[in-house]
């Protein structure tokens, strides 16, 4: 790939989180998000009539264990031909016609980090330069070797003696590579990469209340190979964690390992962000048992679950039959298609 093309991909990366976008970007109609378990599509369209957004098309293949390892510095398509086979087909589903797609990763492959400072940079380019020097030494690679983006969220967290706080987004560009190659080979073009959580939080973001204004909620991203969680109070994004868990291990599903991963999130929530206690949580389960991960994760976080619902934000077309599993696969997809503009 060329120059030109190297500085395309990575201003696409991460599409409309920008500090600094002059115009509304353009998201492609369809997307899909290769998971260790399984590749997903989703199309959505505009009605002709009220102009809303619907699904039209979905399809999901499942994958074998171990044809794709999210991780942070190791190749993460292990078995290229399986999965490029489940994409075809994905893609033949949910894209025909297509040149550009929207591609969801899972949030192991990235590293994401809330960092607060005293005054903002006043240009985009002044706040890349910082964040890139505050993150070089947490990184596991040369900070020149990542590809990254940047989201404003707000205020820093309670207590902070800060102005503001960013959202920032790490990804080793060999493994970036590694994906996008699979769409480049197919004649796609990635016009949007993002991650699970985050792109569910775009699409539910609406949707999401605490329960009660003096408290803050959560939204937990569920999967048998990780689980990421978000806390948001008063609609901003103060705490990101993700973690990748084995599933089965505690041979309750792996659902031992989210209760302690639970617990540690809320101890630092609560004593290093001030927390002001949680009113609900919002889940997304795919793979695991959705009621016995409300029923774990409640206990541990003393407050209502609430599943998450694709058909509540985003309604199929006539001839779509989707319940609440399947909803539950796609959601993350049907986020990035439709979240950022719907």
């Amino acid at each position: 790939m060329g120059l030109k093309g190297s500085a395309e991909r990575i201003r696409m990366l991460f599409e409309g989180t920008s500090l600094d976008s002059p115009l509304p970007p353009s998201y492609p109609p369809a997307a899909v998000e290769i998971a260790p378990e399984r590749v997903t599509g989703v199309r959505v369209a505009r009605e002709r009539r009220g102009g809303g957004l619907r699904i039209r098309a979905i399809a999901s293949r499942d994958l074998p264990r171990g044809a794709v390892e999210a991780s942070l510095v190791r190749p993460n398509i292990l078995d290229t031909a399986t999965v490029g086979r489940a994409l075809d087909e994905v893609l033949k589903e949910v894209a025909p016609g297509e040149h550009r797609i929207s591609l969801l990763l899972p949030d192991p492959v990235a590293r994401v980090s809330l960092l607060s400072f005293t005054a903002l940079p006043a240009t985009r380019r002044e706040m890349l330069e910082v964040v890139r020097f505050r993150m070089g030494k947490a990184l596991p690679y040369k900070p020149e070797d990542a590809a990254m983006d940047l989201m404003p969220v707000g205020r820093a967290a309670a207590g902070a003696p800060a102005a503001g706080a960013v959202l920032a987004i790490f990804m080793h560009r060999p493994i970036l590579d590694q994906y996008e190659a699979l769409l480049t080979a197919r004649g796609y073009w990635p016009g949007l990469v993002g991650l699970s959580t985050l792109e569910l939080f775009n699409l539910f973001r609406g949707r999401l209340t605490p329960g009660a204004p003096d408290k803050d909620l959560m939204l937990l991203n569920l999967t048998p190979q990780y689980l990421a969680l978000l806390i948001v109070s008063a609609g901003q994004i103060i705490f990101y964690r993700c973690k990748p868990h084995p599933g089965g291990a505690d041979g309750d599903g792996g659902l031992g390992a989210v209760r302690r991963e639970i617990y540690t999130s809320l101890a630092f929530y609560q004593e290093k962000l001030l927390g002001r206690g949680l009113g609900r949580v919002w889940l997304r389960s795919a793979g695991i048992s959705a009621a016995a991960a409300a029923e774990t994760v409640g206990g541990e976080a003393g407050c209502p679950v609430e599943r998450l619902r694709l058909e509540a934000v985003l309604p199929a077309g006539a001839a779509l039959r989707l319940d609440e599993d399947g909803g539950d696969l796609a959601a993350p997809a049907a986020g990035a298609a439709a979240g950022r503009r719907g």
